[in-house]
């Protein structure tokens, strides 16, 4: 099941991209709504676009902070994941950078098409 409208979700990389196949990558966005550590959500991602899996694999870190948006695919059966498909991928904090008040603070990776 994936619902139409797309997701906007802030939250943290805590570790480091995984590639998916040869075009793809997968990461785990940390989401903290209230920044108590009850209320975090980990929620699995995935990025489909070629250009765009290239940066995620290559230009992320853990520690950075992230502004994502995407669809939610839910499972239809429980041995199906639930995981959400990026579209487009906003860096807002880079773990390197937050001690360099000079750095760009915020960063896109996405198809530049």
């Amino acid at each position: 099941m994936t619902f139409t409208d797309p997701l906007v979700l802030e939250g943290f990389l805590d570790e480091p991209t995984m590639p998916g196949d040869n075009t793809t990558a997968r990461f785990r966005l940390t989401i903290s709504p209230t920044h108590d550590g009850t209320d975090e959500m980990v929620l699995p991602c995935s990025v489909a676009d070629p250009v765009m899996a290239h940066a995620v694999l290559h230009d992320l870190a853990p520690g950075d902070q992230l502004r994502v948006t995407g669809y939610l695919h839910l499972p239809r059966t429980p041995t199906e994941p639930m995981f959400l498909a990026v579209t487009e991928l906003h860096v807002l904090q880079s773990a390197l950078l937050l001690d360099d008040p000079t750095s760009p603070a915020l960063r896109l990776v996405t198809n530049p098409t």
